[in-house]
C-alpha cells in the first residue's frame, strides 16, 4: 500500500478556508490515517480544525505534488491543493475530524487506531470524493501535515 505526505509549511489559515484539500477521481480510494498540526503562532491563538467532506468541489485548485513516504511508490493518483480560487460546498453535517487547539507552541498529532477510524475519499461523485482540512475558528500559523494511503 503506498503512502503520501501533503503538507502546508508555516501557513496562517483564513477562518473557514480550506488549508489541504483531497479529491480522487473513479474507482480511486485516498484513506487519510494521519494529521500533525504544529503551532507556531506568536502568542496564544486558538483554532478550530475541521476535516469535512464537499458537496460541490473547490474550483480551480492549486496542485501540490504529494511527498512519497517511500521512494519505490508510484506517482499519487489523489488530487492534493493548498488553494483554490473558489472554496468548496461542505456538508452541512457535522465534520468527521476535528480538534481546537492553541497555536502558541502546541501540537496535535492524530492517528488511526483501527481501520473504521480512517478518513476515507472514494469515487467521483462530488460529496464522496473531496474532503478538505479547514480552520473552521482562528488564524494562528503553524504547520499541517496529512499522511495518507492509495489502495
Amino acid at each position: 500500500m503506498a503512502k503520501y505526505l501533503a503538507a502546508r509549511e508555516t501557513v496562517t489559515p483564513v477562518a473557514g478556508n480550506m488549508v489541504l484539500g483531497f479529491t480522487t477521481g473513479l474507482q480511486e480510494i485516498c484513506k487519510v490515517t494521519e494529521i500533525r498540526i504544529g503551532g507556531s503562532a506568536a502568542s496564544s491563538t486558538k483554532n478550530l480544525f475541521a476535516m469535512r467532506r464537499s458537496t460541490s468541489n473547490l474550483t480551480t485548485p492549486t496542485a501540490q505534488t504529494p511527498a512519497k513516504k517511500s521512494p519505490t511508490s508510484p506517482a499519487a493518483y489523489t488530487d492534493v491543493a493548498t488553494t483554490a480560487t473558489g472554496e468548496p460546498t461542505t456538508a452541512a453535517a457535522p465534520a468527521i475530524w476535528s480538534e481546537a487547539m492553541d497555536m502558541h507552541g502546541n501540537v496535535v498529532h492524530w492517528v488511526a487506531m483501527t481501520e473504521a477510524d480512517v478518513l476515507l475519499v472514494l469515487g467521483a461523485t462530488a460529496g464522496n470524493n473531496e474532503m478538505t482540512l479547514e480552520s473552521t475558528t482562528g488564524t494562528g500559523a503553524g504547520t499541517i501535515e496529512v499522511v495518507f494511503e492509495e489502495v
